[in-house]
């Protein structure tokens, strides 16, 4: 048996759609699973056992890829725009699953109910009924080579299950909690363990602000690739960042993770399942998954949570007295 499995989201979304991946691997042991996703899935999925089909969604590469995918019998996607249903429909792939809020469900031969009750992993997981799939595997799951661990480490100067990752950034600037709080935030709970603060090219000054220029943390923003960052991640005690993929790369490497939300919410089903979190009590909040603009012109929710709220849960995650 052959499976496809399309998620060209974000790098979160794709972390929260592994467990698709192991179930069908408990389940259909001697099958070969496809995944499409952006370029980013060839690192981030390194070790899993599927064939990797990295997509940028170019129209040469929309047509090659239609060649590809053509001889697989089955597609389950959990993502929901129409150029998804689109593509799997123009490979005329005999089984195609997907969910009833796709933008084009009709593409379908099978839709599955969505419902923003759910965690998002249960929700995927879902899509797997029409298959008669019984036995789930509800954990995220990455791979990280111990060589991989050591050798940033080292690089770093940082020692194994010495330190907290700290990631103040995210794609959407509305799901951002404010740079004062997080600068509080590491200036006072570095009093207890170390800190190292991650993020992209982008996040540069972020992370140097946060850290007070390198006195209260490490910066390390534009200095790790993606699996670097999988490796730093794996070897800390806890992550704690916004509602973005950290969360999720932690909670699928077998490390707590807490989420702090502001114009998002845990309703949505993308919390930490190994952590915690906190949430914004303003009355407008939460917006939707991914604002990209504040309705009311003034986005209170940044800095609605309290830095003392995230460091009693820190403390209490960490067992600090």
């Amino acid at each position: 048996m052959r499976f496809l499995l399309w998620q060209t989201a974000y790098l979160g979304d794709v972390v929260l759609a592994t467990p698709l991946i192991e179930t069908l691997k408990l389940n259909f042991p001697n099958a070969e699973i496809g995944f499409v996703g952006r370029p980013f899935i060839g690192e981030l999925l390194k070790g899993s056992g599927v064939k990797l089909l990295p997509y940028d969604k170019s129209w040469g590469e929309s047509y090659r890829l239609l060649k590809r995918i053509r001889d697989y019998p089955v597609a389950i996607s959990p993502h929901v725009s129409l150029r998804s249903a689109l593509m799997l429909f123009l490979a005329r792939i005999d089984v195609r699953i997907g969910f009833n809020r796709s933008e084009a469900p009709f593409l379908y031969t099978h839709t599955v109910g969505h419902s923003w009750e759910e965690h998002e992993v249960d929700r995927n997981l879902n899509l797997l009924e029409p298959l008669g799939v019984k036995e789930k595997v509800r954990k995220p799951k990455l791979y990280v080579e111990d060589g991989e661990i050591k050798e940033v480490l080292d690089r770093f100067s940082l020692k194994d299950k010495d330190y907290l990752v700290v990631s103040p950034s995210s794609n959407f600037p509305l799901k951002m909690w404010h740079p004062e709080g997080w600068r509080e935030f590491v200036s006072r709970i570095s009093k207890y363990v170390r800190v190292v603060i991650t993020g992209t090219r982008r996040d540069v000054e972020l992370a140097r602000f946060v850290s007070e220029e390198g006195k209260i943390a490490l910066p390390l923003a534009g200095k790790t690739s993606l699996r670097e960052l999988m490796a730093l991640i794996a070897a800390s005690r806890l992550v704690v960042a916004n509602d973005s993929a950290p969360v999720h790369i932690a909670n699928a490497l077998g490390v707590g993770a807490v989420s702090v939300y502001t114009s998002t919410s845990s309703r949505y089903g993308f919390y930490p399942l190994k952590g915690g979190f906190l949430e914004s009590d303003v009355e407008c909040s939460p917006c939707s998954p991914n604002p990209k603009v504040c309705r009311r012109g003034n986005p209170v929710c940044l800095s609605s949570v309290g830095v003392g709220q995230l460091i009693d849960l820190v403390h209490k995650l960490l067992g600090v007295q």
